[in-house]
């Protein structure tokens, strides 16, 4: 970029200086311009590749070296309506070569965002975006594949943040704890079932501003640089595993797999799923903590799923023997099945399950709109699968199945339709005593409908049955989220967790059902 010169003073001697601001001295004056400067071709980036304001200055020119009183205040405020409309995952989207055009913008970009008096959530996540930025910037490059101390991270971060103890405080030590579980993990199944992304944004959350203080933001620094390392560890060794998978199923002559489970269909061939993962993209266009995003990994995962359960079966054909469901990830029950012999907890939770959407009442804290819609509504007659039937349903399919590890996944066919649960989710059919079991079991209840109604009316146009499970899930929004925010407060870590992900995966269902209407 070229600097703008129409209106400075060495161009025009006979105009008088510019005045200052009389709050600040030159000296300040000269040092906020001065980051100014060197910000500016990242927001003029941002505010063209995203529509958000027009330019201060013709495209490809930066502001003057010595602004006028008016230029200075202009800017000033023009910098600051961008940073309110921007959000972190748009950086991430600016090109390399403006976002790490030198250390040194770089550099006063964080400065701007820490000085900021009111820093919001979206603040927060924009500073923790950029730290990390910084840090893969500048750290040597023998950190790239080694492991990472706080003390290396706060010698990197020091032209940020200035001398620092890298001595971890109470409050965020459960990182390395997280951090050592992510590198047990073989697959990002691993990490989601687990809930550790989730538990480390409850951990960022629990500091409020103490997040602001410099050996906090060097501690989640190193947790993001390491997360961001282990996250394309692990994505790799999916696709390379999805890779492996369709190679042997095309070498055992087998030409369609079954890929409901994947939101795909039932009769998928080889060529098709080799090309779903060769042009698969990660999907960084988004807000990665919208549920659009979370889905994206989700179906990425199920379709790892779907492909391993297929090698397993055509291996056991190959063998003539039976295919056990520990072979099988995750197992696919059938829908008709029945359970030799009911378990005690499985009769229990299908007992109870009138019981429970009848009386339910929200959490004490509740808003009042969700207190409103705490009972859930019935589904229409038309509707071929109501509340109560479906929730039996997965209950005995569950029951069916052998017991399998903890957490283990498992899957449920509804009227045709896979549905994939989470460990959490079978336990709650599996406790139904549990604390968090009626909830994890309705959230559940509402995505499966949701899968079953998106199936139907792909298959025949109906639209009535995607209506009502719209509505249901809709209603059910409310407590959900004040549930979980009830769960945080109370620090019950876990139950917040697990049903936040699973209202995170309604809501992506919710989203995929809403395009289909017409």
């Amino acid at each position: 970029m070229t600097t703008h010169t129409a209106s400075s003073p060495v161009d025009a001697p006979a105009t008088p200086k510019p005045s200052l601001p009389a709050q600040l001295s030159f000296a300040e004056v000269s040092a906020i311009w001065a980051q100014v400067r060197l910000v500016y071709p990242l927001y003029a980036a941002l505010a063209t590749q995203f529509e958000i304001a027009p330019l201060p200055y013709p495209a490809n020119e930066v502001p003057p070296a010595r602004p006028t009183r008016a230029q200075f205040e202009r800017d000033r405020k023009w910098l600051d309506s961008i940073d309110e409309r921007v959000l972190a995952y748009q950086i991430r989207q600016v090109p390399p070569e403006l976002l790490n055009a030198s250390e040194e913008s770089l550099r006063a970009l964080i400065k701007r965002q820490l000085q900021k008096p009111d820093k919001t959530s979206v603040d927060r996540d924009k500073i923790d975006l950029l730290l990390v930025q910084y840090f893969v910037f500048c750290a040597p490059d023998d950190l790239a594949h080694n492991d990472v101390s706080l003390d290396q991270v706060v010698k990197v971060l020091e032209p940020v943040l200035g001398e620092q103890d890298a001595t971890p405080l109470e409050w965020y030590r459960p990182l390395q704890t997280i951090l050592d579980k992510i590198a047990r993990c073989n697959s990002l199944r691993d990490m989601l079932e687990e809930g550790l992304l989730e538990q480390a944004r409850l951990l960022k959350d629990s500091g409020g501003n103490a997040f602001y203080d410099p050996p906090a933001l060097v501690a989640f620094c190193r947790f993001n640089f390491l997360l961001r390392r282990a996250f394309i560890r692990l994505l790799h060794a999916d696709l390379t595993a999805m890779r492996d998978a369709i190679a042997s199923l095309e070498l055992k002559g087998v030409k369609t797999v079954d890929c409901r489970r994947a939101s795909l269909s039932a009769a998928e061939t080889i060529p098709q799923l080799r090309f779903f993962c060769e042009t698969w993209r990660q999907p960084f266009q988004n807000d990665y903590t919208q549920s659009s995003v979370s889905h994206a990994f989700e179906r990425l995962l199920a379709l790892r799923a779907d492909l391993e359960e297929a090698q397993a079966k055509s291996t056991a054909k190959a063998q003539q023997v039976p295919v056990s469901p520990d072979q099988m990830a995750p197992a696919a029950l059938s829908p008709g099945a029945a359970p030799a012999a009911a378990a005690p907890a499985t009769e229990h939770a299908i007992e109870s399950i009138r019981a429970d959407h009848s009386n339910a009442a929200p959490p004490a804290n509740a808003a009042p709109d969700a207190a409103q819609n705490s009972d859930q509504p019935a589904v229409p007659s038309d509707s071929s699968l109501d509340i109560e039937s479906c929730e039996a349903m997965i209950a005995q399919q569950l029951a069916a199945a052998p017991p399998g590890p903890a957490r283990m996944m498992s899957t449920v066919t509804l009227q045709d339709t896979k549905v994939l649960l989470s460990g959490w989710e079978v336990a709650a059919f599996a406790n139904p005593d549990a604390e968090e079991a009626a909830d994890m079991r309705r959230a559940v209840v509402a995505r499966a409908l949701l899968a079953v109604a998106t199936d139907q009316r792909k298959r025949s146009g109906d639209e009535t049955a995607l209506a009502s499970a719209i509505a249901l899930a809709c209603d059910e929004m409310p407590y959900f989220q004040a549930r979980i925010v009830q769960a945080k407060n109370e620090r019950q870590t876990e139950i917040a967790v697990n049903l936040g992900i699973s209202t995170k995966r309604l809501v992506s269902f919710m989203e995929e059902a809403e395009k289909l209407r017409s």
